[in-house]
Parts: C-alpha cells; structure tokens; sequence
C-alpha cells in the first residue's frame, strides 16, 4: 500500500491503539483508597513460614502465601523472629495445610499517618477455642538489598501478637512502620492476620490482605471513565490535526525553482491529488515579470515547467540583489484558494 493512501487512515489507527492502551493502564492502574476491608473465609488457605540465616535463600515469589523470618541481627530481621521460632518447633521451614477455619476475621486498615496504620479487627468464632492470640503480620514483597544479594520476597517487617481469650471480640491496634517504611510503600506491603492457639499453635483463621494505596488513581470507575473521554477528546484531536496535515501535504500542489541550461529562472509546479488551477503569479521588488505568466489548470498528477522572466522594476538597471521572490496565487480542487511563496535565482550579468 503507498504511504500517501496509509495517511488517510493510519493517524486514526494509532488512536485507536492509544486508546486501548490508555484504558487497560487505567482500570489496571490500583484504585486510591483511604482504606481498605476484607474478611477471611470459611477455610484457612495453606500458608508456609520460612525461617532462613543466609539473605541469599531464595523464598519463592508465587500465589502461596509465604512468611520470611529473618533472624534479628540481619538487616530484614524481627524482634519477634526467635519467639516464632520456638513456637513452631525451631523448624526451618512449616508449611501449614489448607484446613476448614473456626473463625471469621473481618478487618479494615487506614493510614493514619505517613508511617502509621490504623488496624481494626472483629473477630467472629463460629466454634469455640481456647488461648486465642491474633497475630497480625506485616510483609514487605520485592526488597532489594545492596550487593549481589538477590531481590527478597515475603520479609517478615512488623509482629504485632494480641492475646484474645476465648470469645468474639474486636481489636484496634495502631502500628509504626519500621526500616524506613511508609506510604509511599504501600504497593510492596501486604498484611496477615492469623488466629491461632497460643499453646497449641492450632490455627482457627487467616485472613491476607494489601493495605491502602492512597494518592494513586481514580476511587471509583465513573472517574476512570470521564480521564478516559479526556484522553480520547485529546487523543482523537490529534489524530484530526495529523490526518489534516497528511491532507495538506498529498492534495496540495508542490512548487520548486531552478534554473536551465542557459541560466534562466524556471518553475517547477506539479500538482497533487487534486486538480490546480494557476491563478497569478506576482514577483515583488526590486523585480517584476517581463514576460507575463498565464493562468493554466493542472490536472490531478501532472506538472509544468514554467521559465520566469524577470526585470528590474520601474525601470531601474542598478538591482544588487540575484534573490527573486515570487508568490503564486492557486485555487485546488476541494481545498480552496492558497498563495504558495517561491525563491528563485537570477543568474548575474556577465
């Protein structure tokens, strides 16, 4: 296909891509919240907790809920890691099997200050347990340390236990992010919940969810709606402007100079896509025409060489300048009237 036709339809192509582009980043784009609930379910989903010396143990980064807990004196290690430790039997790996839940957790998590969170847990025992203690845990994915270390998944970054006792109840915590975390972190931070046995270590429910991602993109899907009639007024513009340009350029007449053989001035006219019909050829000062040029049509296509004849204006022999400037008055088929400027040389006297 010749470029010049890819012009007519091409511009309007790319807009539509951009558009498609524009929206898939938008609804992907995470909602900005001020903050977020979920409730666990009616099964614990399996979950794994590692417990590895070396930064360089890869955990691995899968839709398995896993738990990094590096000893204290590492740079990712907890305060509580040694206790957990013991509690699950000084193992260096426990991978707890998905099991039917005791329990429904329903939590809501706000920031209330760039390094502080606002925890609220309602805890609902649909049978009753003994010893609760509700452990809520706070993961950082994707941390990358200095050196060859690789990138760290899962790292245990704050252990917050709560005993409960034995009945429903409801539990308002308030917790500073530590290592520098904040905020601006909310995309790596996911936090989980988990009631179990404080002697037992027998889990009753879990509950895994992120945390508020504020600042972030449209709240609701009528604003991501009216960005992206934004986008497309713009977009749709554009591609308007570009394809007028590509118009512009195919259907208008192109306009050269030159000189001959014998050093005269000439002319190249061709036309585009659309007839041209010569109107008048002006030639300004210090020149004028001493041969008068013809109105003429040109068809669709086709071109003309036209010599210009020039001469000092009014009568005057002592012209300093070679330059002769010229404007060319055209009406195009379909576009109307234009003046097209042309600069031309004149060969000087010998």
């Amino acid at each position: 296909m010749d470029a010049d036709d890819a012009g007519a339809w091409m511009p309007f192509v790319v807009a539509l891509l951009l558009l498609s582009l524009s929206g898939w980043g938008l609804w992907s784009i995470p909602e900005n919240s001020e903050s977020l609930d979920a409730e666990s379910g009616e099964s614990i989903p399996r979950f794994v907790e590692h417990f590895p010396t070396e930064m360089n143990e890869g955990i691995p980064n899968d839709e398995v809920i896993r738990l990094a807990w590096y000893p204290e004196e590492s740079l990712l290690g907890t305060l509580k890691t040694e206790d957990r430790y013991i509690e699950l039997g000084e193992l260096s790996v426990v991978d707890h099997a998905s099991e039917p839940a005791s329990a429904i957790l329903h939590a809501t998590i706000r920031w209330s200050s760039e390094q502080s969170l606002n925890v609220t847990v309602d805890v609902n025992l649909t049978s009753e347990i003994e010893n609760g203690i509700l452990r809520l845990i706070l993961i950082e994915e994707d941390v990358e340390m200095f050196g060859r270390t690789p990138t760290q998944h899962a790292v245990v970054r704050l252990y917050d236990p709560t005993p409960i006792g034995e009945g429903n109840g409801t539990i308002y915590r308030e917790l500073t992010l530590v290592n520098g975390l904040n905020n601006d972190d909310a995309h790596r931070l996911k936090f989980v919940i988990l009631l179990s046995d404080m002697m037992t270590e027998e889990n009753h429910a879990l509950l895994s969810m992120s945390v508020p991602l504020i600042n972030n993109g449209p709240i609701e899907t009528g604003q991501r709606v009216s960005t992206l009639m934004g986008l497309g007024v713009i977009i749709l513009s554009l591609a308007a402007i570009s394809r007028a340009e590509w118009k512009r350029e195919v259907m208008l007449p192109k306009l050269r100079g030159g000189r001959d053989a014998t050093g005269q001035s000439i002319a190249y006219l061709k036309a585009g896509r659309c007839g041209v019909h010569l109107r008048e050829v002006r030639v300004l000062d210090p020149w004028k025409l001493a041969k008068g040029i013809r109105s003429m049509d040109l068809p669709a296509g086709t071109e003309k060489t036209i010599p210009v004849h020039v001469k000092p204006a009014q009568g005057g022999n002592d012209v300093q300048t070679t330059i002769i400037e010229t404007e060319w008055s055209i009406e195009v088929d379909e576009m109307g009237g234009w003046v097209l400027d042309l600069t031309l040389h004149k060969e000087p006297p010998t």
